[in-house]
Parts: structure tokens; C-alpha cells; sequence
């Protein structure tokens, strides 16, 4: 009898996990639907520029931000730009 008891207590817990994990999806989702645009875009590049220059200028951080931003790559005055529809 102890057995079916822990079992549900268990069953109990795994279910709160994972409404839980539903609920972060959910949060996360909201937040990565909320964050575009070139407000969001320039917010990026700032933080990258934030830990170094060398950040600033790479083409994978500028390509990264722009598709986090909703943005196409382009390449403007020699190097890569973000260009939005």
C-alpha cells in the first residue's frame, strides 16, 4: 500500500514539474515574440560591444542579433548590416 502512495506522490511532483516547464515555454515565448525590431537589434550589439570591441565586429554577433531581431543580413559599406522589412 506504501508503494502505490509514494508512487502517486511521485506522479504528483512530476506533473508540477512539468506545469512548470509549460509555464517557462509559455514566459519565454512571450518575451522572444516581444523582442524585435531595431530597438531590440541595437540593444544586442550594445551588449556585445559591452564585453569587447572584438564582439562588436564579428559578423556571426551582428548575424546572431539581427536574427534574434527579426532582420535580414545584409552587407553595407564593406561589412554586415541588419536590414528589417
Amino acid at each position: 500500500m506504501e508503494e502505490i502512495i509514494k508512487q502517486t506522490i511521485w506522479q504528483k511532483a512530476l506533473l508540477i514539474f512539468a506545469y512548470g516547464l509549460i509555464l517557462l515555454m509559455i514566459i519565454f515565448s512571450i518575451m522572444a515574440i516581444t523582442g524585435k525590431g531595431r530597438d531590440y537589434f541595437d540593444k544586442c550589439i550594445q551588449e556585445k560591444c559591452g564585453r569587447s570591441d572584438e564582439h562588436c565586429n564579428k559578423a556571426r554577433e551582428i548575424y546572431n542579433c539581427c536574427k534574434g531581431a527579426g532582420g535580414e543580413l545584409t552587407s553595407k559599406n564593406g561589412g554586415p548590416s541588419c536590414a528589417f522589412p
